[in-house]
Order: structure tokens, then C-alpha cells, then sequence
């Protein structure tokens, strides 16, 4: 293998991916460590939305190891099922090793087990089924989240505050509810069904993803811009039975509606979704135009992108370890920026695919074998 075909991962690699993953990882160590300085900063970018964009690159890579624009059937399509439910559950694992250490680091990594599991019947979808769940979900999946755990607590029924409420956490009441950004994972699986060679495929991308941030972004401001600042998140907490110590009846006021017309990072709203999720599309896209010269000038970041999965627990660690949250300066995230890029490059280099990708691999390989030769079915046209 040649210098540039290990610096991009080989011939079958999709390296705006990796890239666009890269991205995701470099943005998560933003949100965690880095320093705002000034009422608007250029680092409040990647905060929620650089969750968004792995969640957004999960759904695409989900469709690409089914099979891509032509989805797996019979036997093949088994194996694939059952080696993504290996993997979510070394996901939770993982994430509960990775708990242990008490970083103030929201784990999403727990989040994304259960989205996997939940992607498990649509692996035969094609794109445009996948685009249409994904606008349902946005749609429905916001109220749901919102007023969700509300109804609970008015029934007498108590938000889970333990493992035996994980379903329901994951699903409804947690930093990354299932019933919300879902709405991201089909929209990445419908992307990973159409043809990422395509130049006009990544056009729409951009175009398309730099709309809906303008429609998302733009169409709150314009339904919430004059509200009193505060005032919302005020009426919310005077409302909320989270906030007392015990829950209000039924007939007592409810937390607004107007909280779902926001769309700040990790509001959980249609319009941020529409707006973040928009951001991720055009990022992606715009990643996907990384080929050749462009490839290997990002491969820092595309072997950053490959080996997310270490680079981000590595990063806990490291945040564990140093005490990094809430230091002053960005000294530190500059530190973990440069130094990963550089080891991820240096990896790949030498050793190739990162080693936690590797044990999940093996384990999955070896808990889940590929069908035989002769049994397994040959992807069948896209289902439209």
C-alpha cells in the first residue's frame, strides 16, 4: 500500500466521512474544554452541534456497512443486524467504563448504543422513506421530549434515576433523547443510501443543509425575537415538576409552548433541529468534496475521524486525568487538538485502524462470522 493510500485509509475509504467525523470529534473537544471568550465566539459553534454532525455521519455510516445505495437482503443483511447490535453493545460498555471516572462530560456514547438498535428494522429503507422518518421525527419528537417527562410526573410516575430507567432515559428523558435525534440518524442513513460519488449529490448537500440552517435558524428569531429574554426558560422553571420536589396537578399551568419555537444547542426543538441538523448536512457535503489532493492535505483529520471511537474516550481520559473542564484558558484544547492529530496521523501511518475500532471489529467478527458464500443473498435495487 502506498504512503497516500495509508494516509486516507485505502481505496474503499470514504474520506470526507472520516473527515466530517474528524470534525465532529475535534468539535465535541470544543464543547467540553474550550473557553468562550465574548458574548459570541466562534467556538459556540461546535457546541451541540458537533454531537449533531456524529450522530448526523452515524446514520451514514450505519447505511454504508448494509449495503450503501443497494441495501443487503437474506443472510447478509442478518449478519450485518446482528454485528450492529455487537457493537452497540460494546458501545455500552464502553461508556460505562468510560462513567466510572466522574468526568462533568455528558456521555453520548450510551445514546448512540440505543440508536443503533433502534436503526436496526430500517436497514432495508431507502433514501426517500429515510428522509420522510427523519422529518417525522422531527416533527413529533420534540413535543414528545418536552412535555414528555411532564405527563410522567403529573401520573405519579417517577423519570428514571437509575439503571433501571435506562430504556426511558435513553428514549425520552436524557441529553439526547431517542424520540429527537433519531430524526439526525435517518437523515445520515438516507444520505448513506444515495450515491456519495455523485458531485451532484454533495451539491444538494451543501445547498440543501445551508437552507435549512438559514429556515431553522431564522424562522425562530423571527417567532421568538420578541420575547423577553429569560422569559421563556423563566415560565419553564416556575412550570416544571422537575424543579419541585413535588409534582403539579394536572390543572396547574404547563410549561410553555413557546420553548419549543427555540432553537439554541441542545434545546431538543424542530427549529433546531431543522437549523443544526441543516449545519451537519452542509458540513457533510462539504467534507464529501475532499478527494485526491484534498483528501491527503485532511488526512490528519480524516485519521482523527477514523478512530473516533479512541480518540473520544481517549479524550475523557484525558479531561479525567488533567481535571480539564472549566480550565481558564484554551491552552489545554489547543494541546489535545495538536496532539491528536498528530498521533491519529502517525497511527494510521504505521498500525492502521485505531485500536478500539480493532477490538470492536474482532469481537464483532468473531461474535457474529459472515454467512457462507453460497447462502448469502446479493443486495437487491433500493426500496423506494
Amino acid at each position: 500500500m502506498t504512503l497516500r493510500e495509508r494516509l486516507v485509509g485505502g481505496p474503499d475509504r470514504v474520506v470526507g466521512l472520516d473527515v466530517a467525523r474528524g470534525l465532529a470529534v475535534l468539535g465535541m473537544f470544543v464543547a467540553h474544554v474550550g473557553v468562550a471568550e465574548g458574548p459570541t465566539t466562534w467556538l459556540e459553534v461546535a457546541d451541540g452541534r458537533s454531537s449533531v454532525l456524529f450522530a448526523l455521519v452515524a446514520g451514514v455510516s450505519l447505511a454504508l456497512v448494509t449495503g450503501g445505495a443497494r441495501p443487503l437482503t437474506g443472510d447478509a443483511l442478518i449478519h450485518a443486524r446482528t454485528r450492529v447490535l455487537v457493537r452497540a453493545v460494546l458501545l455500552l460498555a464502553l461508556v460505562a467504563l468510560l462513567d466510572l471516572l466522574g468526568t462533568r462530560v455528558l456521555l453520548i456514547l450510551g445514546f448512540y448504543a440505543a440508536y443503533f438498535v433502534l436503526a436496526l428494522p430500517f436497514l432495508r429503507w431507502g433514501p426517500g422513506r429515510l428522509a420522510v422518518a427523519a422529518g417525522v421525527v422531527a416533527v413529533v419528537g420534540p413535543p414528545i421530549a418536552y412535555w414528555g417527562p411532564e405527563v410522567l410526573a403529573r401520573a405519579g410516575l417517577r423519570a428514571p434515576h437509575d439503571g433501571s430507567g435506562a430504556a426511558t432515559d435513553f428514549l425520552l428523558t436524557g441529553h439526547y433523547p431517542a424520540v429527537v435525534w433519531m430524526a439526525y440518524v435517518f437523515a445520515g442513513m438516507a444520505i448513506g443510501r444515495c450515491d456519495l460519488t455523485s458531485s451532484l449529490v454533495r451539491t444538494r448537500l451543501v445547498v440543501g443543509g445551508l437552507a435549512a440552517t438559514a429556515l431553522g435558524y431564522l424562522a425562530s428569531g423571527a417567532l421568538v425575537g420578541g420575547v423577553e429574554p429569560g422569559a421563556i426558560e423563566d415560565q419553564v422553571a416556575t412550570t416544571s415538576s422537575r424543579y419541585v420536589a413535588e409534582p403539579y396537578a394536572w390543572g396547574d399551568a404547563w410549561p410553555t409552548g413557546w420553548f419549543l419555537a427555540q432553537a439554541e444547542p441542545h434545546d431538543n426543538t424542530f427549529f433546531e433541529v431543522v437549523g443544526s441538523g441543516g449545519f451537519a448536512v452542509a458540513v457533510l457535503g462539504l467534507c464529501l468534496f475532499a478527494r485526491r489532493t484534498g483528501a491527503v492535505a485532511l488526512s490528519p483529520l480524516a485519521a482523527t475521524g477514523a478512530m473516533a471511537l479512541t480518540v473520544y474516550s481517549l479524550q475523557i481520559v484525558a479531561i479525567w486525568h488533567w481535571d480539564l473542564v472549566g480550565t481558564p484558558t484554551n491552552g489545554p484544547l489547543l494541546v489535545m487538538v495538536a496532539v491528536t492529530l498528530v498521533a491519529a496521523t502517525a497511527w494510521r501511518l504505521t498500525l492502521g485502524r485505531g485500536p478500539l475500532e480493532r477490538l470492536f471489529a474482532v469481537v464483532a467478527l468473531r461474535t457474529a462470522p459472515p454467512p457462507r458464500p453460497e447462502t448469502a443473498t446479493s443486495p437487491e435495487p433500493t426500496p423506494r
